[in-house]
């Protein structure tokens, strides 16, 4: 028998679970947060690492705009963004596109003839944003589960295209300029098959605006984790589950490795994917729910290389965010496609964090491509190599290149998967529904709404949440009538 008892045990790392434990903390839940690091960075040697850089998008966002209202994060939130200026910026061989309130200017001067085009193409894709946006800003819970909130949810998805619908028409199927839109939702988004209107959504907030908030996604997540803290929350990093305890079809309770007792609760809230869930219940055979959404498998993995180098080895025409293409109508895996972030300010060195889609996880795939990140750098940035004071990657296990040696480098973190999720999905955003199958097992992860990126984590966070409200309203009101008849 536990002597620790919580109403919400969050586990997993993604930001959708501690947006609904901050949530559920500020509402006056028990809530503990166990077994993830809260490190914003890392050390090699002299120079301060991000462990996950963030390109913020959507301020205006209703998702967004629920959680820090509910949470009193208005002001410290808009304190700690800065503005990217330009949005970002697109670098095509030859070409390079500031993303911006000029943008106009800047397809005229680098491809004029496709000036038209472009336009009537953020229009389009504004029109499919602004159109799930106002769906969003909605009472739904998303993804819908159920008869009748799917019903809603097809009922109000009538109103936007298909994932097969070309938004992007008015250019030549081959032109490079396809990629303005489609490198920001595709390192955006947490599904490998971008669609009509996670491209819409996605490549809209982008070029409205994009921020950067100092410590990346664990920079948000720590703001989200102090605030659980002012109230009844617990975050304890070292407590590493080893089992989801499930009694009679109910969640009981969570065992963690080291402990001879298990923490008792009522509800767990799960950051991570389906599949990772479904190991945590131990030998019990997960319901057809639950295996059907562990069987979706990553198509790639986020993979990070940071470089350091002096301020003065990099061009100063180098935005703080950047996407670069190879061969604009390809893959984007294998290093064809890279996202650049720019971290300035460090001294008299700058950080520049290169992620690229790895769609071979293994050491040796890991290695290649690294291997070929280095070499698409040399293309884009000439002469940088030479300068580079450090170089390392928090997930290939590789030493660090250019430090001097004695270092030690904290052991290699997991990669963020980009799901893969073929068919159907409600109003081409959703993926695995909330509920699991099991009485108060709920997920709450980037698997949710993985056509949103984090505007979707920031809803299911905020779905998850009001689920577990539903469900205590009810279990009060059961009460209360029991009260009432006796």
């Amino acid at each position: 028998m536990s002597s620790d008892f919580y109403d919400v045990v969050v586990l997993g790392a993604d930001l959708a679970a501690t947006v609904a434990g901050a949530v559920l903390s500020h509402r006056g839940f028990r809530v503990l947060v166990a077994g993830v690091p809260v490190e914003e960075r890392y050390s090699i040697g002299p120079y301060v690492l991000p462990r996950a850089p963030l390109a913020f998008v959507g301020m205006e966002s209703p998702a967004l705009k629920r959680v820090v209202g509910e949470l009193n994060l208005v002001q410290l939130l808009r304190r700690k963004l800065e503005p990217n200026r330009p949005a970002y910026q697109l670098l095509l061989g030859d070409h390079r596109i500031d993303v911006g309130d000029d943008l106009g200017r800047e397809i005229g001067r680098e491809m004029p003839d496709a000036l038209a085009g472009v336009e009537a193409t953020a229009a389009k894709l504004a029109e499919v944003s602004a159109t799930l946006e106002s769906i969003l800003s909605q009472d739904l819970i998303l993804p819908p589960d159920g008869f009748w909130d799917r019903r809603d949810a097809n009922r109000v998805g009538a109103r936007l295209p298909d994932d097969e619908t070309d938004l992007q028409a008015a250019l030549p199927v081959d032109h490079p300029l396809r990629a303005l839109h489609r490198l920001p939702a595709a390192f955006a988004a947490d599904l490998a098959e971008v669609g009509a209107v996670s491209l819409a959504r996605l490549g809209d907030l982008h070029r409205r605006g994009t921020f950067r908030i100092d410590g990346g996604r664990q920079g948000l997540r720590s703001l989200l984790l102090d605030r659980l803290k002012t109230h009844s929350g617990d975050v304890r990093p070292d407590l590493v589950p080893e089992r989801i305890e499930i009694k009679r079809g109910k969640v009981a309770g969570v065992r963690f490795e080291g402990r001879n007792e298990s923490v008792g609760c009522t509800h767990v809230l799960c950051g991570m994917g389906a599949d990772r869930v479904a190991l945590l219940l131990d030998g019990e055979k997960p319901n057809k729910r639950l295996a059907e959404a562990a069987a979706f498998k990553p198509a790639y993995h986020r993979y990070l290389l940071h470089l350091v180098a002096p301020l003065d080895a990099l061009p100063d025409a180098l935005g703080l965010l950047a996407f670069a293409v190879g061969n604009p109508n390809g893959d984007l895996d294998n290093a064809n496609a890279l996202a650049l972030h720019l971290a300035d300010g460090y001294g008299q060195h700058a950080v520049l964090s290169i992620e690229a889609m790895a769609s071979d996880p293994s050491p040796a795939g890991l290695a290649s491509l690294r291997a070929k990140v280095r070499a698409r750098l040399e293309d884009l940035l000439p002469f940088v190599d030479r300068h580079l004071l450090a170089v390392h990657s928090p997930h290939d296990g590789i030493a660090a290149e250019r430090v001097e040696p004695g270092h030690v480098a904290p052991p290699p973190i997991a990669m963020d998967p980009v799901w893969s999720m073929p068919g159907q999905r409600a109003l081409g955003v959703c993926g695995v529904p909330h509920a699991t199958g099991i009485k108060h097992l709920l997920l709450a992860s980037r698997q949710v709404l993985p056509g949103l990126g984090l505007e979707g984590e920031l809803a299911a966070g905020w779905g998850a949440a009001r689920l577990v409200l539903q469900t205590e309203r009810k279990r009060d009101l059961v009460k209360g009538a029991v009260l009432e008849g006796s």
